[in-house]
């Protein structure tokens, strides 16, 4: 089930990057001749700087994430931090991970798919952002 699960997030965070990057003008998340082992995770090398702004102006602005989860993303009573932390819902803090949770949502908890109603670029950025403050790779 789990490896049925992986696939399924491997395959619309592929679908996701091929169809969303050329539109937004950003690398592929994944590329198309990867291996296997190579297509378990997306490429994080191609988050760029603007890609995290623009996240970081989502999860504040729009998506209204950080009514939930701190301005600082330090969690709160109703959700959890961001930071770097045991993660529950996205697996080990992964990019592909954090992107299915935004994209889909926590069943039985007050996350829901494309909070704010964003875009699928928009996912990807705020995914971005997220996985780069957990990771220590900027400030919130």
């Amino acid at each position: 089930m789990r490896a049925v699960r992986r696939h399924r997030v491997f395959a619309f965070v592929t679908a996701v990057g091929v169809m969303v990057a050329p539109i937004a003008g950003m690398p592929s998340v994944v590329s198309a001749r990867a291996t296997p082992q190579q297509q378990a995770a997306p490429d994080t090398s191609v988050i760029t700087p603007a890609m995290v702004n623009a996240g970081r102006a989502i999860f504040h602005g729009k998506g209204t994430c950080f009514a939930c989860h701190g301005a600082e993303l330090q969690g709160t009573q109703v959700a959890p931090t961001l930071k770097a932390h045991a993660w529950r819902d996205a697996k080990n803090g992964e990019f592909a991970n954090i992107f299915y949770v935004v994209t889909h949502g926590v069943s039985g908890t007050l996350m829901v798919a494309f909070p704010g109603g964003i875009s699928k670029p928009e996912a990807l950025s705020a995914a971005a952002y997220v996985w780069s403050v957990g990771q220590g790779r900027v400030k919130p």
